[in-house]
């Protein structure tokens, strides 16, 4: 088994682990996004792994609405997180949606508006890459420009989660880390850092409800 494939069944246990986190313990306004979030994300991680194992490429040009699901889940994350982190009850879950919705409807224009081509990797088996996927690596270097921002002014709130700041900084940093990297050689799955660290940020402040 190659660490690869290995790295994609963790990230299907941990979107496991955060619907039932978030399922059991998270209040209505937070539940109703990431819940949400983290079965796009699924998805994305199940297409990676048809990618990965399935020897015919026919009908792989169907997994191209998901397979860049990351580039929508992320920003959610982010703005999950750091409402989580920052305690602030004053946010609205209207403001919470309409971004979510605005999201979504930029994703799923770049998706619609992007030709794909199917690739084979050593690495990753088959691969769908977008010929405007530039775009979305630098709309998720500026979101996450802003989140690494943002975590550190929550560091230094009074009423803030110090380790929830600390997590945020962490993942925007090693998101940015991966997009450029990917930007460079797209063939090799640093993408998957930064998903790794925001499901993980995502997943402690989920728990942290359990309290």
């Amino acid at each position: 088994m190659s660490i690869y494939f290995l790295l994609l069944l963790i990230m299907i246990f941990l979107l496991y682990q955060g619907t039932i986190f978030s399922l059991s313990y998270a209040p209505k306004k937070i539940k109703i996004i990431s819940v949400m979030a983290l079965i796009i994300m699924a998805f994305r991680y199940i297409a990676l792994i048809i990618l990965y194992t399935i020897k015919n490429q026919s009908y792989l040009y169907l997994l191209k609405p998901v397979v860049y699901a990351n580039l929508l889940c992320i920003p959610l994350c982010g703005i999950l997180s750091v409402l989580i982190f920052s305690r602030n009850n004053r946010i609205k879950l209207k403001k919470i949606l309409l971004l979510s919705m605005i999201l979504f409807i930029a994703y799923f224009i770049l998706i619609y508006k992007s030709p794909a081509n199917i690739n084979v990797s050593n690495i990753c088996g088959y691969i769908i890459e977008l010929q405007l996927q530039a775009y979305g690596y630098i709309i998720l270097l500026i979101i996450n420009s802003i989140f690494l921002f943002i975590g550190i002014k929550l560091y230094n709130k009074v009423y803030s989660s110090k380790l929830g700041a600390i997590l945020i900084i962490m993942a925007s940093s090693f998101t940015l880390i991966s997009v450029l990297l990917s930007s460079i050689d797209s063939n090799f799955p640093m993408l998957l850092l930064g998903d790794l660290s925001w499901i993980l940020t995502l997943n402690y402040g989920l728990m942290k409800f359990k309290r």
